[in-house]
């Protein structure tokens, strides 16, 4: 513990987001005063990752140097002399005077809490000694002096074999983990190393707590309650299982590899940013974070870059000139290299170069493979030996985190992966590697990737690198997602787009760029022609879906919002990318006494703008045979719907010349209609043909009336008149229930009182008024309706 630089400080309890990473943070990096963390994660969600992750954690913590770590109990060491002459001093100090200060004094005066040279230090042990006994006193109350003279004792001995662990000249804090559920003394010991100034975490997947009695308000620890409750096994690091051991070994007598834990290694710390290409050129020494020799620790990137960011101006060639400019500036900055085709597997000459005794050799598990390796040297060796060290951890790491994500695995193919990664490393960290911790050596992925290569650039990231994988769909990311779903081993920047992978930019493209004019009314549109404000500028919405609100009316009220636009009609509202459309759907039953006054209100429906008036039932032609219907059936897909990609493929597919997303907007209403529970007869496969063909065949002046429709705008219009006794055919009720879901006006004049709609659709569908007299062949008068029909 470096003291010199923090005993003066008083001790804060830091809380953390995630404690396996911030407990290896410098003091520097917490900012003012001695900021320590304290957490307590009881029980676990996952048993093999959890007992993962703490292996990784113990590596790096050994690394740091003050590092102590009690195994399911705290040792009392049998210092016969200690406790004789604690026990004499003690005794002469009664009850009531240890909860005063008065045995502090004495503690102190005789050098108990001298664990260092430095004066303040010993003050701040004997603040916190104080602290912790009266936390005993008053939480168990005890009866007599010998009680708390051995409390006292024991925390002493333990105070006193631990003290050479604690004080070392270092950046870092010491770092306790006690691994199972402590017991009450071992707790307040804990409590006592916290306030002194050390990291402590208590891992128990057990739910056993006691702390809740001592410190029940979470006053000295943090605590993280997981999911389950697990038997405690165990600790991890010397846990043996599946053939996979933590604790690599280079022969039977015990003698650990020279680089495991002891020997200085680099220590990486995942690095984020939402600018990554700009700050990606920073050297390391100017970065947040950045601790240099003799333990490095290195801020770096391991980012993916997922999808394509949208912009007002010319999005896909913007994307392609940041990769281009990213690529040339990496490359100026020298050791740096860059897979645009997948990482190639070793060749035939690397092959040679290993030993067949290595390859051919029958292993029973993984410390046996890692050993044999590493002992017949064929793997690279750096110049120097802090690079060499981690390269060595990090293989044996990587071959491990391989073992334990990936169930079912043989010797023979824990081998293969252990090779490949050695060939791989004796390829790259040479163009990679001079260790300048000023620029750090860049990794760039383009393109498709699996799963070994994402362990080679971990691997890398590992070692000190900048990676940066970079794919322009989502779909991209999936090897990803299973490889570090917990996102600890990579920081993802997802961008709103998505585009079809395409090959690496060579060249700059010309784009257009907008001017400071330009953005300014772009934004000043946005905010005027929300969805929120109700002013609309032509064509806003025409990426959006319709939602048809079908009114009833009075026959008046009928006749006043027929030539209503959409967006002053009652209940219309745009909302989460679709339109509510408040449209008309009735018939009309009969004709006014007075019949001048019937045509007059008839004049007024057909003199609505985009208006189609249909006088023939049935309207509809068929325009294709049953061997064409039944021919269709390969354009439902395994859910009863319309697949779009075979429908816009389909020969008799004629909207072609429409927007794509008027197309889209098409289809889905199709399908919106076989689920839409307007029709009186089940929509059975058959039905759902008739359906598509008799949409995909409609008349283009019927096609116009949905083209035209700017959604709060004025609504298109279809009025059919039928005055003889001729029914609709179930391709009518199909075309004018589409037009409905669409949010298209529909009346239907009906002087004869006939059933026409009532065969086909629900009642409750529309409104029916009835006037006062019935007529039979009442013929349509010439009506002086100009701009009516679109024809």
């Amino acid at each position: 513990m470096e003291t010199s630089k923090y005993s003066h400080c008083t001790m804060h309890l830091k809380e953390s987001e995630n404690i396996f990473t911030d407990i290896l943070s410098p003091l520097a990096q917490r900012g003012e005063g001695l900021n320590v963390y304290f957490y307590r994660i009881i029980g676990c969600d996952d048993e093999e990752e959890f007992l993962a992750e703490i292996a990784n954690l113990d590596e790096k913590l050994r690394s740091l140097g003050s590092y102590i770590l009690f195994k399911n109990r705290i040792e009392v060491i049998n210092h016969i002399t200690l406790i004789e002459q604690l026990k004499k001093l003690l005794e002469q100090v009664p009850l009531k005077d240890f909860s005063n200060g008065a045995v502090l004094n004495l503690l102190e005066s005789h050098s108990y809490f001298s664990l260092s040279s430095d004066f303040q230090a010993s003050r701040r042990v004997k603040d916190a000694f104080g602290v912790m006994l009266n936390l005993y006193l008053t939480n168990d109350k005890p009866v007599n002096v010998s009680i708390v003279i051995n409390f006292i004792t024991k925390i002493l001995l333990w105070l006193e074999e631990n003290k050479k662990k604690i004080y070392k000249e270092s950046p870092y804090n010491p770092k306790i983990i006690y691994w199972g559920s402590p017991k009450s003394h071992e707790i307040y010991f804990l409590i006592l190393m916290s306030l002194i100034g050390c990291d402590i975490l208590v891992l128990n997947t057990s739910f056993n707590d006691r702390f809740e009695k001592i410190d029940p308000n979470n006053k000295f620890s943090f605590l993280i309650r997981k999911a389950y409750e697990q038997p405690i096994s165990a600790f991890p690091a010397t846990r043996q299982a599946d053939g996979v051991v933590s604790e690599i070994r280079l022969n039977h007598s015990n003698k650990l590899i020279s680089f495991l834990p002891n020997d200085p290694v680099i220590l990486v710390k995942l690095k984020k940013s939402e600018t990554l290409f700009e700050e990606i050129m920073v050297p390391l020494d100017k970065r947040i974070g950045f601790v240099g020799r003799p333990s490095p620790i290195l801020p770096t990137f391991f980012v993916r870059y997922i999808g394509v960011p949208s912009s007002m101006d010319d999005w896909k060639a913007e994307y392609f000139n940041s990769l281009f400019n990213l690529d040339k500036a990496l490359e100026m900055s020298g050791n740096y290299l860059k897979f645009l085709e997948g990482i190639p597997a070793p060749n035939a000459a690397e092959s040679r170069l290993l030993s067949q005794k290595i390859i051919s050799n029958p292993y029973q598990d993984l410390f046996e493979i890692l050993e044999h390796i590493l002992q017949a040297n064929i793997l690279l060796k750096m110049n120097d030996e802090l690079l060499d060290n981690t390269v060595r951890k990090v293989l044996v790491d990587t071959v491990n985190l391989f073992a334990e994500k990936n169930s079912n695995l043989n010797p023979s193919i824990v081998t293969n992966f252990s090779l490949k990664l050695v060939t791989w490393f004796n390829r790259y960290l040479p163009k990679l590697f001079d260790l300048d911790f000023k620029n750090n050596p860049k990794v760039l992925f383009y393109g498709t990737i699996k799963p070994h290569e994402i362990y080679l650039l971990d691997a890398f990231h590992q070692i000190g690198c900048d990676v940066l994988f970079v794919h322009s769909a989502e779909e991209g990311d999936k090897p990803f997602q299973i490889f570090d779903k917990d996102m600890t081993r990579t920081h993802l920047i997802k961008n709103d787009r998505n585009l079809t992978l395409a090959s690496f930019p060579e060249k700059e493209q010309v784009i257009r760029k907008s001017t400071i004019a330009y953005k300014a009314s772009r934004e000043i549109e946005e905010v005027i022609y929300s969805e929120e404000v109700g002013l609309f500028r032509p064509w806003q919405f025409e990426n959006y879906l319709t939602q048809p609100i079908t009114l009833k009316t009075t026959y008046d009220e009928l006749k006043i919002l027929w030539r209503e636009p959409s967006k002053l009609r009652p209940e219309f509202k745009v909302q989460n990318k679709k339109v509510y459309i408040p449209n008309l759907f009735a018939k009309i039953n009969g004709v006014s006494e007075d019949i001048d006054s019937y045509w007059k209100d008839f004049k007024v429906f057909l003199s609505a703008p985009n208006t189609k008036l249909i006088q023939t039932v049935p309207f509809t032609q068929t325009n294709y045979t049953k061997q064409e219907l039944f021919q269709a059936d390969y354009l439902l897909n395994a859910q009863g719907l319309f697949d779009e990609i075979k429908v816009r493929k389909s020969r008799h597919y004629k909207f072609g010349y429409l927007k794509i997303e008027l197309q889209i907007f098409l289809i889905s209403k199709m399908n919106e209609l076989i689920s839409s529970g307007m029709f009186i007869n089940d929509v059975d496969e058959k039905f759902k043909l008739r359906i598509l063909m008799t949409i995909l065949t409609m008349e283009d002046s019927l096609t116009k009336l949905i083209e035209v429709f700017d959604y709060p705008q004025e609504i298109p219009k279809v009025i059919v008149y039928n005055n003889k006794k001729e029914m609709f055919s179930s391709e009518d009720a199909i075309l004018l229930s589409y037009f409905n879901l669409i949010g298209i006006d529909i009346v239907i004049f009906t002087p004869t009182n006939y059933l026409t709609i009532e065969n086909h659709l629900k009642p409750d569908l529309f409104d029916i008024h009835q006037l006062s007299l019935v007529k039979y062949d009442l013929a349509l008068p010439l009506l002086d309706v100009s701009e009516a029909t679109v024809n």
